[in-house]
C-alpha cells in the first residue's frame, strides 16, 4: 500500500509539470468558464434508480480468536438497490452548488444455512447494510482555464431500522477535493485528493482527473485510481463504455448472533474491483436506461471489533463473480441544455 501511495503521488507531480508546460505552450480560449465535462460526455443525471445482482460465489472466513473460528459457505445471491437524487441550487455559469441524496441497500442470501452455521453468515442473512447521504458539490470555475471542486458528504452505514437509528453510531463523513484545468472543449485535467473509505478505512487518497475525448466517437473518462472508462459515441442517443470501477464501503453494526454479540459494536470493510462494459441509451429525451455487466474481485473483505481498528477480528475471502446491474434515470431535457 505505501509503494502504491508513492506511485500515486509521482504520477500526480508529473501531471502537473506537464500541465503548467502545457498551459504556458497552449494560447487557445475555448470557454468563458471552466468545466472537467468534455464533449461527447453524457448529460447530467438527476434522478437515478438502479438494481445490482451478484449470483453464486463462495465465501471462507477465517477468525483467530477461537470463539468465532472459521467458516465457509456458498452465497447464491447478493443483492444491491440504489436511488439518488441531484438537484442544482445554484447554477451559474461560473458557480454550481448541487445538492444530493442517496440511498443503497445491501443484502447476502447464501445457500444452506441452520442454527449451526457461523454466526457471520446467520446475521447477514436477508440483513439489509443500508446507506442513507446527503453530499454537497460545490464547482467553481477562476477563468476559462482553471476550475476547482469541493464535495462533502455524510452517510449513515449500517444495520440500522427505522426504529433503532443513532446517527452518532453510524455517520460516515467523505470529503473531495479537486482542482483542474480545461485545456479545449475535449481535455479536462485535474489533481485532487479524497477523504473517503475506498479501501475500506478511513484514509486520504490521492486522485488524478483525466477526461478526454479524441474525435466524435471515442473518447476516455477517468479518475485514477478509482475509475478509469473508454467511451464510444455510438450516436446522440447510445454511449458504449468499458473500463474499471473501484468501490468500497464501511458498515457499523450491532450483532446480536453470539459469539459475535459478546463484541459489542463491529464495522465490516469493503473493496472489490470490477471490470464492465455498460452500455447507456436513450429512452425519451429525459429518461435513459443503462445496462451493465462484468467480473468483480474483492480486494479486501474483514470485520473489524471496533470501529476504526486496524486488526481484522474475521477476514473474509469472496470468490469472484460476474454482476449484473440494470439503471433507469432521468437527465435534464435538450431545450433547456440547448438553452444554458
Amino acid at each position: 500500500m505505501k509503494e502504491l501511495k508513492r506511485v500515486l503521488w509521482g504520477l500526480i507531480f508529473i501531471c502537473i509539470v506537464q500541465e503548467v508546460q502545457a498551459q504556458q505552450a497552449e494560447t487557445e480560449i475555448v470557454e468563458d468558464f471552466a468545466s472537467p465535462n468534455v464533449r461527447g460526455m453524457g448529460r447530467g443525471r438527476g434522478i437515478v434508480i438502479g438494481y445490482e445482482r451478484l449470483p453464486n460465489f463462495k465465501i471462507d472466513s477465517e477468525s483467530d480468536d477461537p470463539s468465532v473460528g472459521n467458516g465457509s459457505e456458498e452465497v447464491y445471491r447478493h443483492n444491491k438497490f440504489n436511488w439518488r437524487i441531484f438537484a442544482p441550487v445554484v447554477n451559474k455559469p461560473q458557480t454550481k452548488v448541487i445538492v444530493g441524496v442517496d440511498y443503497q441497500l445491501e443484502e447476502f442470501n447464501f445457500e444452506n444455512l441452520n442454527p449451526s452455521s457461523y454466526s457471520l453468515y446467520r446475521y447477514l442473512e436477508d440483513k439489509n447494510l443500508r446507506s442513507v447521504g446527503l453530499q454537497v458539490a460545490y464547482l467553481h470555475s477562476l477563468d476559462a482555464r482553471r476550475f476547482y471542486l469541493v464535495r462533502l458528504s455524510g452517510d449513515l452505514n449500517g444495520d440500522y431500522t427505522r426504529d433503532d437509528i443513532n446517527i452518532s453510531d453510524y455517520l460516515k463523513v467523505s470529503v473531495d477535493l479537486a482542482y483542474g484545468w480545461k485545456r479545449s472543449p475535449d481535455f479536462a485535467l485535474g489533481v485532487g485528493l479524497q477523504l473517503g473509505y475506498t479501501f475500506g478505512r478511513q484514509r486520504i487518497y490521492p486522485g488524478i482527473l483525466y477526461n478526454r475525448t479524441f474525435n466524435d466517437k471515442w473518447g476516455v473518462e477517468s479518475i485514477f485510481p478509482a475509475n478509469a472508462r473508454l467511451r464510444y459515441n455510438l450516436n446522440d442517443k447510445t454511449l458504449l463504455y468499458g473500463g474499471y470501477r473501484l468501490e468500497g464501503s464501511s458498515y457499523n453494526m450491532f450483532v446480536d448472533e453470539t459469539p459475535l454479540s459478546s463484541f459489542g459494536d463491529l464495522e465490516l470493510r469493503r473493496t472489490d474491483i470490477k471490470a464492465l462494459l455498460r452500455l447507456e441509451r436513450e429512452i425519451y429525451d429525459f429518461a435513459w436506461f443503462a445496462v451493465e455487466g462484468g467480473f468483480r474481485q474483492y480486494y479486501r473483505h474483514r470485520v473489524f471489533d471496533e470501529i476504526g481498528s486496524r486488526d481484522p477480528l474475521i477476514i473474509n475471502d469472496l470468490a469472484g463473480a460476474g454482476y449484473v446491474n440494470v439503471e433507469l434515470f432521468f437527465v435534464a431535457p435538450r431545450k433547456w441544455v440547448e438553452k444554458d
